[in-house]
């Protein structure tokens, strides 16, 4: 049992916490998202198609992949209905809904060259699979023809086929026309009539369902193969295709004549397209295989209006759209497995998006005028303040006289928030954030660049620590601008990573050591107190965080040895190791205590994770940003703020019970 275990500090479930997103500086203003809802990582294999619809009630995703079989799940809760549908020997690559004999089912296609019928309610086959014969189903879809359902395929062998539900007859010949696989079908009536919309090659082409004839001329423009086809009503009797696919624009054609109305800018390379209605705007939802965001667009105005961020392991795949507990989402699935739920809220159109000019390489947090901000900092020399509740920048972006920004802290100081920053040249400087101005003089002025800075607000005066690559550590007095004690020399080179806490009800600094562990600094004095972990394993501690749990400090350290555990975590009082985290290479690490619980906030490359600091467990699945995370902080209130390239996102960990 480790000394936490026997100190009582409440122990965390997993599953009863819950990380959402709340706001990113990547997104436009006033649109959220969230990660998954409930364990909705259930996919053995890849997620190919995925569709929505309503069980007894309930909304839910159902999901074809390439673990051959399909898949139902409850979007309220994220857990899996029922056991898995089998019976197709190959990847289920297409999906659709319709009517037999009076009860919803579900048809799918795939790999293995035929289309199977499911019951809805019970999963059961309804029937035998239609045998194509063509080749891989690569997408399907349901129209009428002469009163009767009929199944639309796009097959692998550049044909489009027909197909009687009922009596899983061939009902005309095949479409041909297309010069490659036909990756992309849709259905739609126009004019009176049901007509198939198909995409492949770089055409999207017209087909009359009851004669089998081409309808006007392929649309012609795409510079690469077309993979997805959507139809929508852009006004009154208006209907629209919206397609697009491999190294193309994304363009949007009247369906009648085949002519453009429009393209979606900036939006190459789709993967799926769907079209739905927010708020009486018809919008259209794409993701594209360059881009890790799902964007929402305005059909009419062609307009960005919404970029959600289901942090999929890998490129979206999939998208479609459902009503939840009365919210709109997206239900979203990639080729890593995952299936994933965004709450789907749109905004104005977006302009540039709010953000620093250039990598951000810091972030500490603290309370402006009672409330929560962040406070950045990077490569473009600006300091940074976010309202961590909107999003909002509290101040003007603030100039940094130090050059880039490699290290940032803040904390109280008689009532005011001040924020210390140090760049590459060595210099520190203090900000008011409160007026958004500097306050004072530089702090000191180190040889090299600054390569960490821990602030104090438990003891009087408050106090900041900073480390530079000269290897020397100063303590300054953040009230009056001097200096404690005199500059000390690192104990072993430089120091990448240190801390703050209380022990002994002495406010104390950690410092990473050279051999691994840290050793603890008097911050009152600026001396070092000779207590430390043990042993060395010739590598240096990079990262440091520290919090309170039950009135004990706790600290994790990480650092370059690839043998060792990522991160340990320890007991600072008794300088013992009691636990340790699995995680990669560890590029950003925070440490705070929400309602009670001691929680870690760690980085790997672009990967997010929180972990129990009493369980050791991880309480949130992984979570995938766009870029390399530099940076990440947490707060009290269960804020966790991540910095990834340019861009802030704002986290929520919540208790879910």
């Amino acid at each position: 049992m480790s000394s936490l275990s026997r100190h009582e500090t409440p122990v965390v479930r997993p599953a009863a916490w819950r990380v959402r997103q709340s706001w990113s500086s990547l997104l436009p203003k006033g649109v959220a998202s969230c990660p998954p809802l409930g364990t909705t990582d259930g996919r053995t294999s890849w997620v190919a198609s995925v569709m929505t619809t309503v069980v007894d009630g309930r909304a839910v995703a159902v999901t074809g992949g390439g673990d051959n079989t399909v898949r139902v799940w409850d979007l309220s809760t994220g857990e899996r209905v029922g056991a898995p549908w089998a019976g197709h020997t190959n990847a289920v690559r297409a999906l659709a809904m319709s009517v037999l004999d009076g009860r919803p089912v579900v048809v799918s296609g795939g790999d293995d060259d035929t289309v199977r019928v499911w019951d809805l309610a019970s999963g059961s086959p309804v029937g035998g699979p239609f045998h194509l014969q063509a080749d891989n189903v690569e997408a399907l879809a349901i129209a009428e023809r002469h009163g009767r359902r009929v199944v639309v395929t796009g097959c692998y062998d550049t044909t489009v086929r027909v197909w009687d539900l009922e009596t899983r007859q061939e009902v005309m010949a095949p479409f041909r026309g297309h010069t490659g696989p036909v990756y992309a079908v849709a259905t739609a009536v126009l004019d009176g009539r049901w007509v198939a919309v198909t995409g492949g090659d770089r055409t999207v082409r017209v087909w009359d369902l009851d004669t089998g004839d081409p309808v006007g001329k392929p649309f012609t423009g795409h510079s690469g193969h077309v993979s997805a086809v959507a139809v929508a009503e852009l006004t009154a009797g208006h209907l629209v295709v919206v397609s697009g696919g491999y190294q193309t624009t994304t363009r949007v054609s009247d369906l009648a004549t085949g002519l453009p109305v429009g393209d979606l800018p900036g939006s190459a390379d789709l993967e799926a397209v769907t079209t739905t209605v927010v708020d009486g705007r018809l919008v259209a939802i794409t993701c594209n295989s360059n881009e890790p965001t799902i964007q929402v667009w305005d059909l009419k105005t062609a307009d960005l209006v919404g970029e959600l961020f289901p942090q999929h392991p890998r490129t979206v795949h999939a998208v479609a759209t459902a009503v939840v507990d009365g919210r709109q989402v997206v239900v979203s699935s990639c080729d890593g497995g995952s299936i994933r739920v965004s709450d789907l809220v749109v905004g104005e159109p977006a302009g540039k998006p709010v953000r620093h000019d250039a990598a951000i390489t810091a972030v500490t947090t603290t309370s402006v005028a009672g409330r929560p901000v962040a406070v950045t900092a990077g490569d473009d020399e600006t300091l940074r303040v976010w309202d961590l509740d909107t999003g909002d920048q509290v101040c003007r972006p603030l100039p940094d006289t130090t050059g880039a920004v490699t290290a940032v802290a803040a904390t109280q100081m008689d009532g005011r928030a001040v924020a210390i920053t140090g760049g590459k040249d060595g210099n520190v400087l203090l900000w008011d954030l409160a007026l958004g101005k500097a306050a004072g003089s530089p702090l000191t002025t180190h040889l090299r660049p600054i390569t960490a800075i821990a602030a104090d607000d438990t003891g009087d005066p408050p106090r900041a620590i900073i480390a530079g690559d000269d290897k020397t550590i100063r303590v300054w007095n953040l009230r009056t601008g001097e200096e404690t004690g005199n500059p000390r020399k690192s104990d072993h080179r430089w120091v990448h990573g240190l801390a703050t806490t209380r022990l002994d009800d002495q406010p104390v600094a950690l410092l990473g050591r050279w051999g691994g562990g840290f050793r603890v600094r008097d911050l009152t004095t600026n001396r070092d107190t000779g207590f430390q972990t043990t042993g060395s394993n010739g590598k240096p501690v990079r990262l440091v965080a520290a919090t309170i749990a039950d009135g004990r400090p706790i600290a994790i350290t990480t650092n370059d040895d690839w043998r060792d555990p990522p991160l340990k975590v320890w007991d600072v009082a008794t300088a013992q190791q009691i636990g340790q985290l699995s995680a990669g290479t560890v590029s950003a690490l925070a440490a705070i205590t929400v309602d009670g619980h001691p929680i870690a906030i760690a980085a790997s490359h672009t990967t997010v994770s929180a972990w129990s600091l009493a369980t050791f467990d991880k309480i949130s699945p992984d979570l995938e940003f766009p870029g390399l995370v530099n940076a990440v902080a947490a707060t009290p209130q269960g804020h966790i703020v991540v910095c990834f390239d340019r861009d802030i996102a704002v986290l929520t960990a919540t208790r879910s019970s």
